[in-house]
């Protein structure tokens, strides 16, 4: 039921639909949400991903041993290494089924940014599963300050959107900053906007005792208990290895958690409508008019929505039509 005199501002939580929270490698990275993995240089960040990305490519098992079903696909950008010479030798090393895996070419198209109309086109075309952007220092650009809380949240919220939309896990791997002694959520990049719209924060760290060893501690989980971490080493003799993962108290047995959504802005809301809407095909342009129009979406909010994640328009008929799916897939 609607409050507000009959000007469709505010909406009752009666008329939400809650979710379960749907997980990619349980309880570290969910699907449909952001994760941030930070550490030091040198601390075995990208080498972790591209192991894990070999098994979602492949439909292998997460770090436990669960398994992840179906190869996905996986986009990967990555600044720091070379294509040739070295990210597609270690994905080969990893067992990646490099047909899953694809990247964002920066050589033709140019110098990407987190704010690239690009990177929301891979997601919306290529549809992958998990994406990686590596590290997300690269992927600044002059009109993405993750320093400034006002442009940090603008991004930040983007990205949301379109690991909602097309459900996805996208995870941001960042170096710490410099400012030791203060607590590990203070230490990611950017603002504490960042920090905040991340569901889960990962923290690499080396074992005291054996150098080889890194720990991976959730310094943060907006979905669950926190406090669970794994490890895994790196030798020169042997290579990577997962070596283990231990829970927090009690989330071995959780049971999957129902998830009211929460959005931060009207283009937020829009998007999860629109989402919904289109959830089992495509539809009119007129009926989701309405129907968000019902919510308290106006139709500039969802134009511009509709612009924001990408959704396609064609013409059926005398009727326009929203869709969701690849192009080739539209009926």
């Amino acid at each position: 039921m609607q409050e507000n005199n009959g000007s469709n501002l505010v909406t009752s939580y009666s008329e939400v639909q809650s979710k379960t929270v749907r997980w990619l490698w349980y309880p570290f990275i969910a699907i449909g949400k952001i994760t941030i993995l930070q550490g030091d240089p040198g601390d075995g960040k990208s080498t972790m991903m591209l192991n894990l990305i070999s098994e979602i490519s492949t439909g292998g098992t997460t770090p436990d041993g669960k398994a992840l079903g179906a190869p996905r696909r996986v986009l990967y950008q990555c600044s720091e290494d070379g294509l040739e010479d070295t990210i597609k030798p270690r994905l080969e090393k990893c067992g990646a089924d490099c047909r899953n895996v694809g990247f964002i070419n920066e050589e033709t198209g140019g110098a990407l940014t987190l704010d690239d109309e690009r990177l929301r086109q891979a997601i919306m075309e290529y549809r992958p599963r998990f994406v990686v952007i590596d590290p997300i220092q690269a992927y600044i650009g002059g009109g993405a300050d993750l320093q400034v809380a006002g442009k940090a949240r603008k991004l930040m919220s983007r990205l949301s959107m379109w690991a909602g939309v097309y459900e996805c896990a996208i995870v941001l791997v960042g170096h710490l900053n410099k400012k030791e002694g203060q607590k590990d959520l203070y230490r990611s990049f950017g603002s504490i906007d960042v920090v905040a719209s991340a569901r889960s924060v990962l923290q690499v760290e080396r074992d005291e005792e054996d150098q080889s060893i890194r720990v991976v501690h959730q310094i943060k989980n907006s979905l669950g208990p926190t406090g669970g971490c794994f490890r895994f080493e790196i030798r020169p003799e042997t290579g990577f290895k997962w070596l283990g993962c231990d829970l927090a108290a009690g989330q071995e047995n959780l049971p999957a958690k129902i998830e009211p959504p929460v959005f931060t802005t009207k283009m937020e809301r829009a998007a999860h409508l629109i989402r919904q809407l289109l959830a089992d095909g495509d539809m009119s342009s007129k009926e989701i008019y309405e129907r968000l129009s019902e919510q308290g979406i106006g139709h500039r909010t969802a134009e511009d929505t509709k612009k924001e994640i990408g959704v396609r328009c064609y013409r059926k008929m005398k009727s326009w039509y929203w869709s969701l799916k690849p192009k080739e897939e539209e009926t």
